[in-house]
């Protein structure tokens, strides 16, 4: 039997096929580019189910509706060969399964047996962090991470992991550690760069944190496009929150916004700085116009609460209507028949927040500070980052001030420079909302 090149088990005969998975393993662990081969290798050696595990999930991830059809082929070969590989392989097929079949909370159970029993299973212990960060469940997140580093010490990307899961669990110091590690070991380690700028962002540290990013930006070009234009979007946030809106502008621009305008997530780095930039007062000019005009055209909607929340502020703003409709239309329908891991998101957070972010764009600020006031508490359950989620806090926080609640506000605001040692954008929409109070500058 053949093993892979964490020590796995893979039952093949074939060592391209092999090969094949590692490129794959690498390029999701990693965030590179070299996914396709994939489907040739389960085409070329039908009885070796990891491997057709591995296309069925590729079929999941690709955002058009062919993904369908391309899935659950790979799934069928998978489930029809599966009792031929071992119990590793078995657990990880199964995991691929349930959520294919849309049943997460399976996939999950099967991920974490893996994590506990076979820690040796980088890429799945990968895939269960991407779960549960779209859950935002943080502390299963770290967990998996504390996992794979004991199996794998000499791993760059077990500590760029676990760096992720410490500084989403607010352990800034280790993060900052673990990423640094990472980085040393590996220079071509953005998510152990992506880590540590999340720390630096959070502490305030806001020029160690252009020097960082922009030390190792060239190890981006060659990585996909999430995490190109989400790197750079990080470097965005540290201009922006020293109160410099002109070059988080021409980031956007030039790294941000058109590296591949039909992918999700990059919509989403492209909305949120947008967004951001214009909850601070900037002038973001005819941009919308061009961006909810891709949005628009997705034939994929309602997949995650996350991304909806982005585009239906994107769509509204731009005046896409008709996409619009079609968008809030299938969050209702989610807050109604979602699975019930997600249902309650999709109904309590990710509804009221739709509507209230088409108030803001409609700029009925009153119902907006009301929908969004009933959603805030929870915004940590419909995943993504604390950095990420930020977007939504400040959504909230600027509906209260146009609304003019501002003996809500205030504290609020005064608390958020406390946290953030005194970030100059922070800063700004204070002493604006004092100012719209008739209070004196502080």
């Amino acid at each position: 039997m053949l093993q892979d090149f964490y020590g796995n088990d893979v039952t093949t005969t074939s060592t391209k096929t092999v090969e094949t998975i590692d490129t794959f393993a690498d390029s999701y662990i990693g965030f590179g580019t070299d996914f396709s081969g994939i489907f040739a290798a389960a085409d070329q050696d039908p009885e070796c189910a990891v491997a057709a595990a591995y296309a069925a999930l590729l079929g999941l991830f690709i955002e058009n509706p062919a993904r369908t059809e391309i899935a659950l082929k790979y799934y069928l070969q998978a489930k029809e060969h599966i009792s031929k590989g071992t119990e590793r392989e078995q657990l990880f097929i199964s995991a691929i399964l349930a959520f294919h079949d849309n049943d997460v909370a399976t996939s999950l159970k099967h991920l974490r047996r893996l994590a506990t029993d076979y820690p040796s299973d980088i890429f799945a212990a990968k895939l269960g962090q991407n779960l549960y960060f779209n859950l935002g469940d943080d502390k299963n997140l770290l967990w998996l991470g504390e996992k794979i580093v004991e199996r794998h010490p000499d791993c760059a990307y077990a500590y760029g992991m676990r760096a992720f899961g410490r500084e989403q669990t607010s352990q800034l110091e280790l993060a900052e550690e673990d990423g640094r590690k990472a980085t040393e070991m590996k220079r071509k380690e953005p998510w152990a760069h992506h880590a540590v700028a999340h720390v630096l962002l959070t502490q305030g540290r806001h020029d160690e944190g252009i020097d960082w990013m922009q030390s190792l930006s060239d190890e981006w070009e060659d990585r996909n496009s999430f995490m190109y234009t989400h790197n750079w979007w990080h470097q965005a946030l540290f201009y922006m929150e020293q109160g410099d809106f002109e070059t988080p502008l021409a980031l956007y621009d030039d790294k941000v916004w058109g590296v591949d305008k039909t992918y999700s997530l990059d919509q989403v780095n492209a909305i949120s700085l947008l967004w951001r930039l214009e909850q601070l007062g900037v002038d973001v000019g005819h941009r919308w116009e061009d961006l909810s005009k891709w949005v628009s055209e997705r034939t994929l909607i309602n997949d995650q609460p996350f991304f909806d929340m982005h585009y239906a502020y994107s769509l509204a703003r731009g005046g896409q209507s008709e996409a619009l409709s079609e968008l809030v239309a299938g969050v209702e329908k989610m807050a109604q028949d979602a699975p019930e891991l997600t249902r309650h998101c999709w109904a309590d957070v990710a509804l009221p927040s739709v509507r209230g972010f088409i108030d803001i764009a409609n700029k009925d600020f009153s119902s907006a500070a009301r929908q969004l006031s009933a959603a805030q508490p929870r915004f940590q359950e419909i995943g993504g980052s604390h950095a990420q989620r930020d977007l939504f806090e400040l959504a909230w926080l600027t509906s209260l001030v146009e609304a003019g609640d501002y003996d809500t506000v205030l504290p609020l605001l005064e608390k958020r420079l406390t946290f953030r040692q005194e970030v100059a954008a922070d800063r700004q929409l204070y002493e604006d909302a004092r100012w719209r109070a008739g209070i004196a500058p502080s």
